[in-house]
Formats: structure tokens, C-alpha cells, sequence
């Protein structure tokens, strides 16, 4: 795929130097001489994932730039990198976002994202061609997507974070419990699963009075047994709130000169 960046040399034109070691307890580490711009980024040997190993080399480049990053190194736990969920550190979230963007940048996956149906296989993919991990390609493809479409990422029966795409209305909570009837639930109790999305019922994965009654989301769940973890798409194909922030206000007259998320004045 064209606009991919050859890490290594990104880091070479900026006075980085990559290195694989036997590191303990982290990921990765950056460091860097105080006020001397330049460094050396340590990232460790066994990791098994080439897409996480490219990551965790973004993700401290993202470090070495980043605006009030620039005054200290880096040690970073396997925690604080794709450490996706709301409770990580604001400089790994940070890190993580730059790391994001650079391996996957929205001007060469966008436009492909827009018209592709919402799938695993599709993020999978993402991930094989911009050779990053499966867990960074979810996140961005609901950073990019259209769709109603949420990743969720659960581990040992719990839901250990969410991503939703800017169109997907509702929340999805951190330690929740997966529920029954939903098909990670399945996963994580061994049992075999569809391999394309299913729709199943939407209070299995949502809890909101806004909820309509005996609505149905569409979910593809895979498990990953080497992370202990199960990772599911979920997709809104057909309406189940009950009120959209799009919807017209009962008995609220049209304002032709209105331009609100509500209504669109059109130009002349």
C-alpha cells in the first residue's frame, strides 16, 4: 500500500537509532542525551507481533516529537502502549494516537474504509497492509469509518476497552461483564462462532433506557488464545434508539435560516 513509512528510515532522519534488546518489564524505552536532539529508541526482542514491534518503534518516535514529550525519555510498560482504554496515561494515549495515525494515515485508508461493509476480515486486513496490530487497525477504523460501528476488546469475560466510531450512539462501559447471548461470550467459553456478523440482541452489549425494546446489533466476535482475549466488531445496520439527536423537535416549525446538526440550510 503506497503512503506506508519505513520506520527505520524515519528514524534515521531523525537521529534515532533503533535497537532490539532483552528488556524487562516494558516494551519499549526511549533514550535521549538532555538537550541534544537526538536518541535511541530500545524495543524489546520477543515480542512476537511484527505489528506490535512497528507500533511500539511509532509509538516512541511519537515521544521523541511530540510537543512536551521532548523533555525526558521514555519507559514504556506493555501497558501503556495500544493501552487504549480512557485510564491510560494522557503522554501514552498521545503516543498511541501519533503511532496510530503514522502507521495507518486517514489520506491512504479513508476513501477505502468508506465503501468497504463493516468487518473483522476488513480491519485484519488493515492491519496485514499497513503492518501494524490488530488492536491499532480496530481503533483507526473507528477513528475513519462512516458506519455505526464500535470495536470492543474483552479479556478474561471482561470488557477491557471500547472504541466507537463517531456515528455509534451509545456507550459501551469498561468492566462490564460480557453478557450471554452475545457471541463473545461464546468465544471465551471455547464455542465456535459465525465467522461474519450476526445480529443478536442489542442489550446484550448495550445498557440504555434509549434502548429500543427486542432490538438486534450486528457483532462479529473472534478469540485471540495466545492474548486470553476476544475481539468484537459491532454494527448499527438498522435504527434502535428510540430518539436521535437528528431528529425533527415535535411541534418546532421550520427556520429556513436554521443551520444546526438538526437542519441544513442549503446555499444559493
Amino acid at each position: 500500500m503506497n503512503g506506508i513509512p519505513n520506520l527505520l528510515e524515519v528514524a534515521g532522519s531523525l537521529r534515532l537509532k533503533v535497537k532490539e534488546e532483552d528488556l524487562e518489564r516494558c516494551d519499549g524505552v526511549l533514550v535521549r542525551p538532555k538537550g541534544i536532539n537526538r536518541g535511541i529508541i530500545a524495543v524489546r526482542r520477543d515480542i512476537r507481533s511484527t505489528g506490535r514491534k512497528r507500533f511500539t518503534i511509532a509509538h516512541e518516535i511519537g515521544h521523541f516529537i511530540l510537543t512536551k514529550h521532548d523533555e525526558e525519555g521514555a519507559i514504556c510498560k506493555p501497558r501503556d502502549i495500544e493501552g487504549w482504554d480512557r485510564g491510560a496515561k494522557e503522554r501514552e494515549r498521545q503516543a498511541d494516537d501519533f503511532a496510530a495515525e503514522f502507521l495507518i494515515p486517514a489520506t491512504v485508508v479513508a476513501a477505502r474504509l468508506s465503501t468497504a461493509t463493516p468487518s473483522l476480515k476488513r480491519i485484519e486486513m488493515l492491519a496485514n497492509e499497513c503492518e501494524t496490530s490488530l488492536s491499532a487497525a480496530a481503533w483507526r477504523y473507528c477513528d475513519l469509518t462512516t458506519e455505526q460501528c464500535a470495536v470492543v476488546w474483552s479479556e478474561n469475560g471482561l470488557i477491557s476497552w471500547s472504541k466507537r466510531s463517531s456515528e455509534f450512539p451509545f456507550f459501551i462501559e469498561k468492566g462490564r461483564v460480557i453478557e450471554q447471548g452475545s457471541y463473545a461470550s461464546n468465544c471465551f467459553r471455547g464455542e465456535n462462532v459465525p465467522s461474519q456478523a450476526e445480529s443478536v440482541p442489542a442489550d446484550a452489549w448495550i445498557e440504555s433506557s434509549n434502548l429500543i425494546e427486542g432490538s438486534r446489533i450486528y457483532e462479529e466476535s473472534r478469540a485471540l488464545p495466545s492474548y486470553g482475549s476476544v475481539v468484537t466488531l459491532l454494527w448499527i445496520k438498522d435504527r434502535i434508539q428510540r430518539k436521535s439527536e437528528y431528529d425533527e423537535v415535535e411541534g418546532d416549525p421550520l427556520d429556513p435560516n436554521d443551520f444546526t446538526v438538526y437542519r441544513k440550510r442549503w446555499p444559493r
